[in-house]
């Protein structure tokens, strides 16, 4: 703005009126002469003291025409336009940087990955950014960071969690311990990554306790709120005297420990007859193959028009394996048949005894319904309630199968084969009654259907079934409750009936299997790969598989805005 200075004498005012003040749009605006672009005190705006300012730093310049002081008024108008534009410029820069260092995270490429170019029209906009490998390490980092302190403020906050634990080994021979956590906020119940930690020395459960109680301790986290503790079936994690579980159970004892359901059902299925075992290997040996076997197999399947012109591999730690290799075997039998006889091999007896086709055909049937099994109980949000549900029905099947087998083979004139298939699916059932025994799920009836429960028949204190009473009476809730998912009918709940859902809770928050921590395993195996053994994996685990967002306005406020070099 020009400075007009009024109520003056002409005689006065003259120089004055030549001397423009320049005010900085700031949060505090302060005067700034246009010819040095010295910053003014509010004082210097006095008559006296800018014509000092004028006569003592300007003396050439008492006497120029208004048009001078206009131009350089002018002139700075435009240097502070020009800053002020590449600074916003560098901002942008600055806040797309982490924006790109969180995508190469979530799609677990090389930090180099930027480096890819994008045509001449991006180049000068993409040149502003730091995409070095060195920037979008450090900006991982300091995402990675904000989200783990938005997570523990969030269990902080709720003070009740329930977590899934497992350790493998990734490619650089570093075991990894993994673990996933479960709790209610804002009305919902979360499920995100807590940390992938590794293990110095023996993955004992000494070492592995001291792992997560180190982790509790140095972020403020009391063992009082956890509830439940799930892991899959390993000594380390289950053992009766100094396992994970009992170290655990030692800092609160009212936590719910759960073996992981998938691996039971896995350990369930592996157990087979001897006969039965035989063919199992048999029908093994046929898809191992060597390379030039594949190829010349792939071309007589083409050449027959079949659907697929491969057999699938069988692998033990994959759980739905055996179930695809029997039946991608059993459709391409005739091809099999024809390739083994074309190469003199012995397999090719088996594929020309009925019998053993059929016991092939059972086979396939029967790890055909185990993986439909297996793969229902897979899954994010799933309870011990579900999970059981769907373990009893299908033990209920093999019951079903197991009568029916005789009564519609009574005339079949194969009586080994239907023996062979009837004591198999005994032993299926006994392995599941000793797996899954433990699992008492009607007395929590009243947690799955409330309105359908039977109130003498429910041990809660009388406080609680108080409650209970009230809520199969609420009609607002008796409406909700068959269109929403169990957790979020009782996170509704909890407002009306603390007490009661507060007990929903310590039966459906515990995880029923440790399917999360299989899936951080599976992200650790994509990024951590040969070429980058030497990576410290847990900032980018956490950025690819938590469900919280970085706060990118505080990360950037945080840092100065530059252009990439």
């Amino acid at each position: 703005c020009i400075l007009k200075i009024k109520n003056m004498k002409k005689n006065r005012c003259c120089n004055f009126l030549k001397l423009l003040i320049h005010f900085n749009l700031n949060d505090q605006p302060r005067p700034q002469c246009v010819i040095c672009s010295q910053i003014l005190a509010n004082e210097a705006m006095k008559p006296a003291k800018l014509r000092r300012h004028l006569k003592t730093n300007h003396t050439d310049c008492s006497e120029k025409p208004l048009e001078y002081f206009m131009r350089k008024k002018h002139s700075l108008d435009n240097q502070k336009s020009c800053i002020l534009q590449a600074t916003k410029v560098n901002e942008k820069a600055l806040r797309a940087s982490f924006l790109v260092a969180i995508r190469v995270a979530q799609a677990k490429k090389p930090h180099t990955i930027c480096r890819e170019m994008f045509g001449k029209a991006l180049a000068s906009k993409l040149k502003t950014i730091p995409i070095s490998n060195d920037t979008i390490q450090r900006r991982i980092t300091l995402a990675a960071a904000d989200v783990e302190e938005q997570l523990i403020s969030r269990l902080q906050d709720c003070k009740q969690f329930a977590i899934q634990l497992d350790e493998s080994t990734d490619v650089s021979g570093q075991a990894q311990l993994i673990a996933y956590v479960r709790y209610i906020w804002m009305d919902e119940v979360e499920e995100d990554f807590l940390f992938c930690k590794v293990c110095p020395g023996h993955t004992t459960s000494a070492e592995l306790f001291a792992i997560l109680d180190n982790f509790m301790a140095a972020n403020s986290i009391e063992w009082s709120w956890c509830i439940g503790v799930c892991t899959d079936g390993a000594a380390a994690m289950t053992g009766k005297r100094t396992g994970l579980w009992e170290r655990v159970r030692s800092n609160v004892p009212t936590a719910t420990f759960m073996h992981c359901m998938i691996h039971r059902e896995s350990l369930a299925s592996k157990r087979m007859n001897a006969n039965l075992k035989s063919i199992f290997d048999q029908a093994i040996k046929i898809v191992k193959a060597h390379p030039l076997n594949s190829r010349l197999f792939a071309s007589l399947c083409s050449n027959m028009d079949f659907d697929h012109e491969q057999l699938l591999m069988h692998t033990e730690v994959r759980w739905l394996s055996r179930g695809k290799v029997f039946n991608r075997l059993f459709e391409l039998r005739d091809a099999v048949r024809e390739f083994l006889g074309g190469k003199n091999s012995q397999l090719v007896v088996h594929l020309n005894d009925n019998s053993w086709v059929a016991a092939l055909a059972y086979l396939a049937d029967i790890f055909e319904q185990l993986n439909k099994l297996n793969s229902s109980l897979q899954g994010k949000h799933t309870n011990l309630i579900t999970l059981s549900d769907k373990v009893s029905a299908f033990m209920k099947k093999l019951d079903l199968w197991k009568t029916r087998l005789f009564q519609e083979n009574a005339e079949i004139n194969k009586p080994e084969l239907v023996k062979l298939i009837s004591e198999h699916i005994q032993s299926l059932l006994d392995q599941f009654n000793f797996y899954f025994g433990d699992l008492n799920v009607e007395s929590f009836s009243w947690v799955s259907s409330p309105f359908l429960a039977h109130i003498d028949s429910i041990n809660l204190p009388t406080s609680e079934l108080n409650q209970l009473i009230e809520l199969t009476s609420d009609t607002t809730l008796k409406m909700m409750h068959p269109r929403v998912s169990l957790m979020k009918f009782w996170t509704q709940a909890s407002h009306e009936y603390p007490e009661l859902s507060q007990k929903a809770f310590k039966i459906i928050l515990p995880f029923a299997t440790s399917y999360l921590c299989e899936c951080g395993f599976s992200a650790l195996v994509t990024i951590k790969t040969k070429c980058r053994s030497r990576l410290e994996v847990e900032d980018e685990l956490r950025l690819s598989l938590s469900s919280i967002t970085p706060h990118l306005d505080k990360l950037c406020s945080n840092l100065q805005a530059q252009g990439s070099h």
